[in-house]
């Protein structure tokens, strides 16, 4: 029989049998999941009635693996959310809130903590214990990266509340599960057996699939029943959107204040109409709210004039609460210095100074941290401690280190910021770039190059609140036009979901940079573990072969396009542990020559560019599983920037129509091969 599968978590059965027991009374047959995780409930076909709840959000089972299962349900129309709320103990419902980036937060902070704690746990444990910890700090740590993706895709793909789901006699399942015409029967037999608590389910008919869904295949009713044999009646037209159940008041105060917070920072720069369209949205949601009002009318009165508008600062009646989001991400980069993990300290104090540049002491913090423990980001402290220094120019701490005190590292003076103009023709450029691995390194660099000089901007990435920073800085900034698509590209329906349904505005790709990319491990080829060989596999070849097929599509029609793939110095020779990473970055060079013999009849452009050793990025962090005492390769020499690939990236999409750079191979000067390294220092 087929059947619709009920996916949930134990704690929320109650509301999982509300709906099991009014909808079987006409047939419709459910197969229960609150045991199973994700990757076991993708049955072909099969539509899903997802229950999230706060529950569900922290169910380590529901969690791992979640992200790629409603992907792939999403790409076929066959995931139904539904948002209700949580219990906890003692059975009091929690709200769950995910329709602001206050929920979204929660959520990333709850999962970014256990996998800090696990960290501890497994930093402290020995021998059998440690390895047996490791596949579990390895699914902790994906499910923190990808919580905020979900939800992401829960927003985006639209999902019902509770009370939505129950309204009208369950009209929004009927016509969300495209079983319009059960509705009326349900109706009907739902007055029918409204006194009879316990009637029997009702045999109706098997219900074929088609298209993904249910549909009622006509048949006679059953005896027992008589069918009305006229159309049943309409039902109401449920509106999907984000919608959640009604907010306690502490997440309520926090929607309001992130939202104030959102519009000032729109309006600060110019985006007026978008800033005023937070204002008027929060207050459809809270109209209530006397604070939300006057910041409001203080918006409004404000923006009227014609002269520039002036910083803003907190009214009397302004909540003083401080920036919640930064104050998080302070306290989560706390956690993590505290437990020697100072790469991720650093990722969340630069938060903060993204958030809230004016945070106090978040500049000491970052200086001091990162001249103490991170010496391959030294030009990086010095900018940071100068920048501590403008905050209290007294500070003896931070003047010793700028001094090049004995006692720490030598920090060279800070670079002057690098311009990029745009092109002279123009200030904006409509040339389209699709950046894959936007988020860290090379490919954040070269994101910020092509957006310094006006260009129109696809990134993507697995990290969804990365890239919103990204979009946020680039629109600040520089204006950017910019669409971003949350997609691992080992995902080869995500990949095909994003790319083959872009907007208008955003279909012709001029130049794709095959960026994303990785290296797991260092062992010799007996020692190598499987699921490095295949995350590399999947990332650095068959990624690249997924977008690379269907942008290179529309450059071939067009007869127009340039494809430049990041390549590695590690594909040109090869060198001892490196044997899996070294064979995909081959692949990459072989691949790139033979797209040329493709596509050159075309008039489109193949390149590649191939690094040595590059620091500012996550690629030795990722090789080492985390570990950021062995991910400190570059403390004795000086290696390349992913500012300088960015700009050989950028040289090469730059030349004229008819010069094609085939392959551009660069060290940096200590480095003159793989393996040949003057390691004197820096």
């Amino acid at each position: 029989m087929n059947r619709i599968i009920l996916a949930y978590v134990p704690e929320n059965a109650a509301l999982a049998e509300t709906i099991d027991h009014s909808l079987r009374r006409i047939g419709i047959p459910f197969e229960h999941t609150a045991q199973q995780a994700p990757a076991q409930i993708t049955v072909a076909g099969e539509p899903v009635l997802w229950l999230i709840t706060d529950n569900f959000l922290k169910n380590r089972l529901k969690m791992g693996g979640l992200l790629e299962t409603m992907q792939k349900m999403a790409a076929e129309n066959r995931l139904v959310a539904v948002v209700a709320d949580g219990t906890d103990e003692n059975g009091n419902a929690i709200p769950t809130g995910i329709d602001r980036m206050a929920g979204m937060l929660h959520y990333m902070n709850f999962w970014q903590n256990a996998w800090l704690a696990l960290s501890e746990q497994h930093q402290q444990a020995q021998g059998a214990e440690k390895d047996a910890l490791l596949p579990e700090l390895d699914a902790v740590r994906k499910i923190a990266n990808e919580v905020g993706e979900v939800i992401n895709l829960l927003r985006e793909n639209g999902f019902l509340n509770w009370n939505q789901l129950l309204a009208n006699d369950f009209a929004v399942f009927f016509q969300k599960f495209d079983l319009q015409d059960w509705h009326g029967q349900y109706k009907k037999i739902a007055a029918q057996q409204a006194d009879e608590a316990s009637a029997a389910p009702l045999q109706l008919p098997e219900m074929p699939v088609s298209g993904g869904l249910l549909t009622p295949e006509p048949a006679p009713a059953p005896e027992a029943v008589q069918f009305i044999e006229t159309s049943p009646e309409p039902a109401d037209e449920p509106v999907f959107e984000s919608a959640v159940t009604e907010p306690s008041d502490e997440i309520s105060d926090q929607i309001v204040q992130q939202s104030v917070r959102d519009a000032w920072f729109w309006l600060e720069r110019g985006h007026i109409e978008r800033g005023f369209d937070l204002f008027l949205s929060a207050l459809e949601q809270y109209p209530e709210n006397e604070w939300l009002r006057n910041e409001h009318a203080r918006a409004a009165a404000q923006f009227e004039q014609p002269t520039a508008p002036s910083p803003v600062t907190p009214t009397p009646e302004a909540p003083q609460t401080g920036n919640q989001e930064a104050q998080s991400y302070e306290l989560m980069g706390d956690m993590a210095a505290e437990r020697g993990d100072y790469l991720f300290a650093k990722y969340c104090w630069d938060r903060v100074v993204e958030v809230d540049p004016a945070y106090p002491g978040i500049y000491r913090k970052l200086g001091l941290m990162t001249v103490e423990h991170l010496h391959d980001y030294r030009e990086t402290a010095a900018i940071y401690l100068q920048k501590a220094l403008e905050a209290n120019p007294e500070d003896a701490e931070v003047i010793a280190a700028l001094r090049q005190d004995p006692s720490a590292p030598p920090i060279p003076p800070a670079p002057e910021p690098v311009e990029h103009p745009a092109p002279p023709s123009t200030p904006k450029n409509s040339t389209l770039v699709l950046i894959t691995g936007a988020t860290s390194g090379i490919g954040r660099a070269t994101a910020g190059i092509f957006a310094a000089n006006g260009y129109r901007l696809i990134l993507t990435g697995r990290r969804v609140e990365r890239l919103v920073e990204l979009k946020n800085h680039f629109e600040a900034v520089y204006g950017s036009d910019v669409l971003l698509l949350p997609f691992d590209v080992r995902d080869a329906g995500a990949v095909e979901a994003a790319l083959g349904n872009l907007p208008e505005q955003f279909r012709e790709i001029d130049i794709l940079v095959n960026n994303a990319g990785l290296a797991k491990g260092l062992a010799p080829i007996h020692e190598g573990r499987l699921d490095h060989w295949e995350t590399m596999i999947d990332t650095n070849v068959k990624g690249l072969l997924y977008v690379s097929r269907i942008v290179s599509q529309g450059m071939v029609q067009r007869r127009h396009g340039h494809i430049i793939n990041v390549g590695s110095s590690a594909g040109k020779e090869a060198y001892p542990n490196g044997n899996v990473y070294c064979a995909t970055k081959f692949a990459v060079d072989a691949l790139t020559k033979s797209m040329r013999f493709d596509l050159h009849a075309f008039n489109v452009r193949v390149s590649q560019v191939s690094p040595g050793h590059v620091e500012e990025t996550e690629f030795a962090l990722n090789r080492f599983d985390g570990d950021a005492e062995r991910a400190q390769i570059y403390r004795d020499f000086q290696p390349l920037k992913s500012s300088d690939v960015a700009e050989a990236i950028y040289f090469m999409a730059t030349r004229p129509p008819h010069v094609n750079i085939q392959d551009l191979q660069l060290f940096a000067t200590q480095q003159a091969s793989s393996m040949v390294i003057n390691r004197s220092g820096r």
